[in-house]
């Protein structure tokens, strides 16, 4: 069993409320709303808001949404799709006609529409109390008068200063050739005015106004987006997936999102007997990764626009699947298996309000800064979640017309007897879905709390760097040389981390228990868990 007081924090408590988030503002915020008697959803938004604007290179309006909703009125699990599509100019032909064999990595062709603002207002208008535009004031306020930027984010902004072509993004975050230092004020007017804008006139005018107008001029020479692109968005609401895990059922966000890998690896895990797998023995470790290297397969030969393509879903998410996939795990060597990208910069955050609603949220950008373009005049940094579509014709995400692209953003809520267990939710880019099997394991194998589960030492498989291979596996140091070593000796391509490595994500929890709420925060980033 894992040894007790191992978390470098405690737990946060409440009874009437609670908000797990990358950054204190913005778990002030949200905070604030719950105290006045807002919802979950309510709070939601003033948190993301504020995440916008203090968090610039993870989220903000640029970017996209995707929500779990646990509903106390009717004990249901909701999802809504807040995701852009890709432009009507997009298309394999039209890539072939501009001279591009495929889609880069940042830049205007990057751009699909961004669905967050739209999702906004779906939310609140399903189970919000409060209008847009008094949520959206602690954004506005930290926008316009500007805040303290962490190490972290002064980090981020150097750093990518070097590299990004874009002008407007160096006008709005490097004024006079700098960033912020540590401690610093960063100042963003022009987000402020999108931000004022919105809240005064709500969603529509983003997608149809001022700013819709700025991005399609900004993308008109070189990206695939048009003005009725955006005027014609819209998000939607549907079904999460689910499947049941050590007597709870855990629901994650469907594809275009790949919330199915955390499912089928949870499946595999079901059937395995953990007493025989020492808590982060090399034997544990080694299990969890062949079950990830197994969930991502799948992953990446399903998952694209459900609008567009089909998936086995009841087939996937079987028992007998599941037993079918396991026989494929070596417990004395690795196998082999090529990962993607494993790239991605995002929000996840979790807040539960005294109506027994409990939301879990993922935004993102993308990338560090998205496209590394911000459409001129409005301070909003575009995504460039459209990098991941798929030059293969015959592959579900492959590059169209008005289509969602793969998403590595998902969310997590747990319930008993229709009742909530926990939200969870991280940023990670491609790591996500092993965070949350690693995690969700920690809590419902082991009874970590939430701040513990957390903070355990995890490993992410991808390259990060040039000539890096694919299969690399970056494991925090805190799992100990000698597992280490072990991991190495199975056949496996170890790549010591930090003890606490930011790639690793940046995850943020709520659990309830007879009337409690219990968060946790990730010490691998700025974040903090607050109940009242």
């Amino acid at each position: 069993m894992p040894q007790v007081g191992y978390a470098h924090r405690s737990v946060a408590l409440g009874r009437r409320g609670m908000v797990a988030a990358a950054h204190p503002y913005a778990v002030l915020a949200g905070l604030g709303v719950l105290k006045a008697g807002g919802t979950a959803a309510d709070a939601a938004v003033a948190t993301n808001a504020v995440l916008g604007v203090t968090e610039p290179q993870d989220c903000g309006v640029g970017g996209d949404f995707f929500c779990l909703y646990y509903e106390a009125k009717t004990g249901r699990v909701h999802f809504l799709n807040g995701a852009g599509r890709s432009g009507s100019r997009a298309g394999l032909d039209e890539l072939r006609r501009r001279g591009m064999d495929r889609l880069p990595v940042i830049g205007p062709p990057t751009i699909s529409v961004p669905g967050c603002v739209r999702a906004w207002g779906m939310l609140l208008e399903r189970f919000g109390t409060r209008p847009l535009g008094d949520l959206l004031e602690p954004a506005i306020h930290y926008a316009a008068h500007g805040f303290p930027t962490t190490s972290f984010v002064s980090q981020v902004i150097r750093e990518y200063a070097a590299v990004t072509p874009d002008a407007e993004w160096h006008r709005v975050f490097t004024p006079g050739g700098r960033g912020p230092e540590h401690g610093g004020l960063l100042v963003q007017p022009d987000l402020a005015r999108t931000l004022t804008e919105v809240a005064a006139h709500g969603p529509d005018d983003f997608y149809r106004g001022r700013v819709a107008e700025a991005i399609a001029r900004r993308t008109e020479a070189d990206g695939f987006l048009t003005l009725e692109d955006l005027v014609q968005h819209s998000g939607e609401w549907g079904e999460p997936i689910s499947t049941t895990y050590r007597g709870v059922r855990i629901y994650e966000t469907p594809p275009p999102t790949q919330g199915l890998a955390a499912l089928l690896g949870l499946n595999m895990l079901e059937g395995i007997d953990l007493r025989n797998y020492p808590f982060h023995s090399v034997e544990h470790v080694h299990l969890l990764i062949e079950i990830v290297k197994l969930a991502y397969t799948d992953r990446d030969r399903w998952i694209g626009d459900p609008a567009h393509a089909r998936l086995p879903m009841a087939g996937l998410l079987s028992s007998t699947y599941a037993a079918r996939r396991r026989r494929d795990i070596d417990p004395e060597k690795a196998r082999p298996h090529a990962f993607g990208d494993p790239e991605g910069d995002t929000t996840g955050f979790v807040i539960a309000d005294q109506h027994g609603n409990l939301i879990s949220v993922v935004e993102s950008l993308f990338n560090a800064f998205g496209s590394g373009v911000v459409a001129p005049g409005t301070g909003v940094v575009l995504h460039n979640r459209g990098r991941h579509f798929t030059v293969d014709a015959t592959h579900p995400s492959v590059f169209a017309p008005r289509k969602r692209p793969f998403h590595t953003l998902m969310a997590a809520i747990a319930t008993r007897d229709d009742r909530p267990v926990l939200g969870f939710s991280t940023m990670g880019g491609n790591g996500q879905a092993m965070f949350h099997i690693q995690v969700l394991s920690n809590l419902l194998d082991y009874g970590l709390d939430m701040q513990e589960a957390i903070e355990r030492p995890r490993f992410l498989i991808g390259a990060f760097l040039p000539g890096d291979p694919d299969d690399t596996t970056h494991v925090e140091s805190r799992f100990g040389s000698d597992v280490l070593a072990a991991l190495e000796a199975k056949g496996h391509r170890v790549k010591p981390a930090p003890d606490l490595f930011w790639r690793c994500g940046q995850a943020h929890g709520i659990a309830l228990r007879e009337g409690t709420m219990m968060g946790g925060a990730d010490p691998r980033g700025d974040g903090v868990a607050l109940g009242f």
